[in-house]
């Protein structure tokens, strides 16, 4: 079994004030093209969703986790979770020569609160965690460079989504706004 982990935390600015960050973030269905590596599988109802994050490391092996959702927005407080969802038939581990796939972990939280006129300031946070079937290709490698290797890459994903999520869904931003003002579905 090989053990992944990572986690990441960002601060940014968002060019609108707090009622309209948290509006154009609250839908994930919509957003979820911002993150690098993710995908939405299938909606499981209202705000529930089956994500898989999927990427091929060291040029070779396949790594797919799939992650249940469900999507929490506490206005009043400036927040919005993504949290871990429960109650639905995980994904059955497995693995093959390169690739290997199992039920994760996933969550994020977003933070905002006003920085002046038509500005928010946003502290976001992001976690991804499984423990994934080792792929047989990497049976004779020992456990602990494995593990090794695999915690550095998880890391280092983990700073690309975050960072691809920030930046893309800000340049996002002007377009959604411009629909919003037209009265365009968003």
């Amino acid at each position: 079994m090989m053990k992944i982990a990572g986690s990441n935390s960002r601060s940014f600015t968002f060019p609108a004030d707090v009622a309209t960050a948290i509006d154009f973030y609250r839908d994930l269905s919509r957003l979820i093209d911002f993150l690098p590596h993710i995908e939405l599988h299938e909606s499981l109802g209202p705000n529930k969703y089956r994500m898989v994050y999927s990427a091929t490391e060291m040029g070779a092996y396949q790594i797919t986790i799939f992650c249940d959702v469900q999507t929490i927005v506490l206005e009043d407080e400036g927040i919005i979770r993504i949290a871990p969802l429960d109650g639905y038939a995980p994904v059955k581990a497995k693995s093959s020569f390169n690739s290997s796939q199992v039920q994760g972990y996933y969550a994020s939280e977003s933070v905002f609160v006003s920085h002046g006129p038509n500005q928010t300031h946003v502290d976001y946070t992001f976690e991804l965690l499984a423990t994934l079937p080792r792929p047989k290709g990497l049976r004779f490698m020992p456990s602990v460079m494995v593990e090794g290797i695999a915690q550095n890459i998880t890391q280092w994903r983990v700073r690309e989504i975050v960072d691809g999520f920030i930046e893309k869904s800000v340049a996002a931003f002007p377009a959604w706004l411009e629909r919003h003002r037209n009265g365009h579905a968003v």
